[in-house]
């Protein structure tokens, strides 16, 4: 199957929402503390598994899979929170290190889309020779032209 603009943007920010996470844990030990690191690593791979299974879910459905997309798609908010709450009543993991490690999705999606925007702003109109900046059906002097 060939690779599409939604592919390249999914696998942005999964790598972007990973880095986030690993750097998250990197730094828990100096912030939360030494037990710290488990809880933000966990916290990211949820975060990061819940991206990429959504990611799928949505694709399928929009596609046009329907009910079976839908059964899974609430499995696996089901599975993810029995997860967590398998983790906190074990004590793996405290509340908070889980936090800052799921706290890594929206700053990683954050990071991918910044990364994303500067790649954008390259195939700008300026930038191609014979587009005018503002090629929009009224010039700026308000006159159509004829």
């Amino acid at each position: 199957m060939p690779r599409t603009d939604e592919d390249s943007g999914l696998r942005a920010a999964l790598w972007a929402v990973a880095i986030t996470g690993a750097l998250f844990t990197a730094a828990s030990p100096f912030v939360l503390g030494k037990g710290a690191p488990l809880g933000v690593a966990i916290g990211a791979f949820v975060a990061a598994f819940n991206l990429w299974a959504l990611a799928r879910i949505v694709r399928a459905f929009m596609n046009g899979a329907g009910l079976p997309w839908v059964l899974l798609a609430a499995f696996k908010l089901v599975g993810l929170l029995a997860l967590v709450a398998l983790v906190l009543k074990l004590e793996v993991a405290a509340v908070v290190p889980l936090a800052v490690g799921y706290v890594a999705l929206p700053v990683g999606i954050v990071f991918a889309q910044l990364g994303n925007a500067r790649s954008r702003a390259v195939t700008a109109p300026e930038t191609h020779p014979g587009i005018e900046p503002d090629s929009g059906p009224m010039p700026r002097d308000g006159h159509l032209k004829g």
